[in-house]
């Protein structure tokens, strides 16, 4: 059975009308026309739906047993349909971000915010979650896309560079390394060091250089860049973060001091899975982030972000 909308249609506007003629006209075709589409309609059921003689059409029995039906298509069709226009307008829809907790700290929630002013009837969902996370729940379609320090397989996710940021040294203002204007990695030789999570980007991109750093690993390990400075300000040891997690240390007996190494930039991609159209809120959001990325050259350090987002530094 094949029961197209156009004949469906034509059911209800004869129902209205009870008029071949009127229905006709309402559904755009000739009389003859009209009156092949309700034929076709009863061959395809099986039963006579409309009783007509030459002044009147009543619908049958079976016509009115087919006549909720009827309607309760054409309602789902009329809120399918307008559904599809809000989503489109972008006066409804839901997006679903994965995201480092360092971009949550305060761009990305203040970009979420811009965009929930312009579109309230989309709703937003934000996992802050580390790297490998990330990867996982983009390809899962848990969520539509995700910000990531990785940028994932090439044959499983499509990705596009945001921005770089530096990374910096956090270490008690007390330390003589908190009065350089900046540091090389060779300056970090034999200093305890406390690692953040091994699932995550930074202890992903900066292992080889700590290494050949030969820092002294204290065998911490944290997830929260929070738990990083209470031990940090405890004495237990230095730290790297990236720039936009700064805020996240800001303490008043912490300094930040910049990586001045070309390699020691942290990369931020947009990644979503390969050959998979976003809905059109997601899409708008995707756009939206690259448009308000913060200011970066590929392949370069990005530009210092704002001082209240750093710990205080020393000299």
């Amino acid at each position: 059975m094949n029961l197209s909308g156009r004949l469906i249609d034509a059911f209800l506007a004869l129902e209205e009308t009870r008029r071949f003629a009127v229905a006709a006209r309402r559904c755009n075709v000739s009389a003859s026309a009209f009156s092949q589409m309700i034929g076709r309609l009863e061959e395809q059921v099986g039963a006579r739906l409309f009783d007509r003689d030459t002044r009147n059409v009543a619908l049958t029995p079976e016509g009115q047993a087919f006549s909720a039906g009827a309607h309760r298509i054409a309602d789902e069709i009329r809120a399918t349909l307008s559904d599809l226009k809000d989503r489109a307008a972008l006066d409804t829809g839901r997006v679903a971000v994965a995201a480092p907790p360092s971009l949550g700290a305060d761009w990305l929630p203040r970009l979420l915010a811009g965009f929930q002013r312009t579109h309230p009837g989309v709703a937003l969902r934000l996992l802050d979650v580390v790297s490998d996370r990330c990867l996982a729940l983009v390809a899962a379609g848990e969520v539509d896309f995700g910000l990531n320090a990785q940028r994932g397989n090439d044959l499983e996710f499509d990705s596009s560079l945001l921005f770089n940021e530096r990374f910096f040294v956090v270490c008690p203002r007390t330390d003589p390394l908190a009065a350089r204007a900046a540091l090389k990695f060779a300056d970090l030789k034999g200093r305890p060091f406390v690692q953040t999570v091994r699932t995550g980007s930074v202890w992903q991109q900066t292992q080889a250089w700590l290494a050949k750093a030969q820092v002294h690993d204290t065998g911490l390990e944290v997830t929260q860049f929070g738990t990083l400075a209470g031990l940090i300000e405890g004495g237990f040891g230095i730290s790297i973060v990236p720039e936009l997690a700064l805020l996240l240390c800001r303490r008043p007996g912490l300094a930040a001091v910049p990586l001045d190494e070309r390699q020691a930039v942290r990369p931020i991609y947009r990644i979503r899975r390969r050959g998979r159209t976003l809905s059109a809120a997601a899409q708008a959001l995707w756009d939206e982030i690259a448009a308000q990325a913060p200011a970066g050259i590929p392949g370069r350090p990005a530009r210092r972000g704002r001082r209240a987002a750093t710990p205080a530094r020393s000299g």
